[in-house]
């Protein structure tokens, strides 16, 4: 968990930077700018996920002082991060002093990009022998967590608290290291502990309010807003992260207040547009879904990746509100910024089925499966898609597959598989689904939750099911039988 900069990027004379760096964007014109106030810009823009804006502060600066270290290993390291790890040696060898700190460090952060794991384990041993201080600990133990070196990371950290136990900066670094590595129980102790020898670091409490939501403590979150908000309410990160506690608690509505805050004040709008876009998505508020699309569209900042995203949540939206033409449009845009998308390939097939076009959807599908991260989520998706339409025989064959891949996954298609068993006429497999629904997922069938069920419409087999489960509550069916594959 790394250093936010909220402290720095709410400071006046920042903002002054940004306003006045954004106005010559705007403008198209020039300004000087020194090395720091680049790194400065580069590093906020980097922090809001607009790594686009951060590279190209980073060339303006070197067209300004193609020399300056600072700057060349910032443009390094974003190189590494991106993977292109051999442009990124020929940065690092362009630069003169080679025995700078620094640089030697970045050397060995490139290593470990490569895996040449031995030559960067030797380089950093030097590295602290030249050096043997404190921060010289912390920065290759900061390596390594960013590698994902538990044990070697966790060496480093030990070997700093047994110098100097107290020290603020090993205390932080641990923290950032248990949360880091899955143990924000750990990690809140450390940052309470910090907490008490500086109060008012906002750094660290939006930290520890990170580990509460990690460990889905909302109150306990909320308790560590407000403490944050005493010390600056206006400081954006802690609106964001008090809309996480609310999300939790499920308010939907007051988490959006908080983003909308957000927005009203931020300069990088597409990313807080983002999130409330997804929020609207996913509570089914699709008009919303395009009126955000259209503004984060606008700003023209995102990735080619990011552009795809957006148009699979703009062309969802369209088919759900009924508009099959807007949809085509969109997965059509979206395809054009990235035709390995698999979400907007499933959505093909869905549009196609919606159309009346099978035979196209199923070659639309095999693609959203050849693309897709988890192969099973897309079986799950495309079964879904064929069900909501009436394709019983193909919907029944991908839930089956999913049940064979991935049967963990399977709690919420058991009375799925069973409806396209009993539309088929298929008895006796319709009752060893239903038996499987009522042993692991009643809750499909209780009476608050029909109108959340795909079986909505049809009453008989509604009762058929009950009559299962209330069947295997009186013993009448053993459900054991059917349980067996």
């Amino acid at each position: 968990m790394k250093d936010d900069l909220s402290s720095i990027f709410h400071k006046p004379e920042f903002k002054q930077l940004l306003a006045k760096y954004s106005d010559m964007i705007e403008n198209h014109t020039s300004i000087y700018l020194e090395p720091d106030e680049i790194t400065l810009l580069a590093e906020f823009y980097a922090s809001m996920g607009n790594i686009r804006a951060s590279e190209e502060v980073v060339d303006y600066g070197l067209s300004l002082h193609p020399d300056n270290l600072d700057i060349l290993i910032f443009k390094c390291h974003n190189l590494i991060v991106k993977g292109y790890t051999i442009e990124a040696q020929e940065v690092l060898n362009s630069i003169a002093d080679t025995n700078d700190y620094e640089v030697r460090l970045l050397q060995a952060e490139l290593y470990l990009a490569q895996k040449r794991n031995q030559e960067a384990d030797e380089l950093l041993e030097q590295l602290y022998q030249d050096e043997k201080d404190i921060d010289t600990m912390l920065d290759i133990a900061h390596l390594y967590m960013d590698d994902h070196q538990k044990k070697n990371a966790y060496h480093w950290l030990q070997k700093a608290s047994s110098q100097d136990p107290d020290n603020l900066g090993v205390l932080e670094e641990l923290a950032s290291y248990y949360f880091s590595f899955g143990n924000p129980e750990e990690a809140a102790d450390l940052y309470n502990r910090l907490l008490d020898e500086a109060p008012y670091t906002i750094d660290f409490w939006h930290n520890l309010i990170r580990c509460y939501l990690r460990m889905y403590k909302p109150e306990k979150a909320m308790e560590a807003v407000d403490f944050a908000m005493a010390i600056d309410e206006t400081n954006l990160i802690t609106w964001e992260l008090k809309s996480n506690a609310l999300l939790l608690e499920n308010e939907i509505d007051k988490a959006l207040e908080c983003l909308f805050y957000i927005e009203k004040y931020t300069t990088e709008k597409p990313y807080i547009q983002n999130i409330i876009l997804s929020i609207y998505f996913l509570t089914q508020n699709y008009q919303k879904v395009l009126e955000y699309a259209d503004k984060i569209t606008k700003s023209g900042n995102l990735a080619d990746f990011e552009m795809a995203a957006l148009y699979h949540k703009k062309g969802y939206s369209h088919l759900q509100l009924g508009n099959v033409q807007g949809c085509e449009e969109d997965i059509e845009q979206g395809l054009a910024y990235d035709n390995h998308n698999s979400d907007l390939y499933l959505l093909k097939g869905e549009l196609q089925l919606t159309e009346g076009k099978p035979e196209d959807a199923q070659q639309a599908f095999h693609y959203g499966r050849l693309f897709a991260e988890d192969e099973t989520d897309a079986i799950s998706y495309t079964g879904n898609a064929y069900f909501h339409h009436k394709y019983w025989q193909q919907a029944l064959s991908c839930f089956k597959e999913q049940e064979e891949l991935a049967p963990e996954t399977m709690r919420i298609h058991y009375y799925h598989i069973a409806y396209c068993y009993y539309r088929m006429g298929l008895e006796e497999e319709m009752l060893t689904y239903l038996v499987r629904g009522a042993i692991f997922s009643p809750e499909s069938l209780k009476e608050e939750g029909q109108h959340h069920t795909p079986f909505e419409e049809d009453a008989h087999f509604l009762e058929l099911g009950k009559a299962v489960f209330q069947k295997i509550e009186n013993g009448e069916i053993n459900p054991m039988k059917y349980l067996q594959d």
